[in-house]
């Protein structure tokens, strides 16, 4: 038996390409699980990334100065904004079935990390950085980096939203995410 007792909590803690690449291995799992249904595995593999994707940091890095409104608007912002992401990844999550995602390598400073993958996916590598970042013990996705920096998750709905933001309004720009998730 072995006893930990005494050593510091920070030796104990989960490395970000650890907490991802469980992210990876829980989000395979119920990917290729024969037993369920085609809903319960998209719920289940929504609950599998919310638990790891930080909509909060993420809205907030979207919205820049827009954020800093009243929170009210920050939580509708944030509800909508996840259910644009969910009607939106919800149409791709059989592509990923047959995909492979393994983890390369991590770059971590302080509290901010950058976990470098790589997918793979009929024979084609498509090389995927997460950034991440430490909220109390646990590590989070903040954004997702495709094409060597070339496309952000983050930067593109920055840009799409932001110039609607400068053009109309807040309640303009939510009307918009309403509209796309009623689809």
């Amino acid at each position: 038996m072995v006893v930990l007792v005494g050593l510091p909590s920070h030796l104990l803690a989960e490395t970000p390409i650890q907490a991802l690449q469980a992210t990876i291995d829980r989000l395979q799992q119920a990917l290729r699980d024969p037993s369920l249904g085609e809903d319960i595995r998209a719920k289940q593999v929504w609950e599998i990334l919310l638990t790891r994707f930080d909509m909060r940091e993420m809205s907030k890095r979207i919205l820049g100065a827009y954020w800093d409104g009243p929170v009210e608007k920050q939580e509708v912002f944030l509800a909508e904004f996840t259910a644009f992401l969910k009607r939106t990844f919800s149409q791709k999550i059989d592509k990923l079935k047959d995909a492979n995602i393994i983890c390369r390598s991590e770059e971590i400073q302080g509290a901010l990390a950058k976990i470098m993958t790589s997918l793979y996916m009929s024979d084609e590598e498509i090389k995927i950085k997460f950034h991440m970042h430490q909220q109390a013990s646990e590590w989070k996705i903040y954004d997702v980096v495709l094409d060597n920096g070339r496309f952000s998750l983050v930067s593109s709905y920055r840009a799409q939203l932001q110039w609607l933001l400068h053009t109309s309004s807040f309640e303009e720009l939510l009307r918009v995410i309403r509209e796309k998730n009623a689809w």
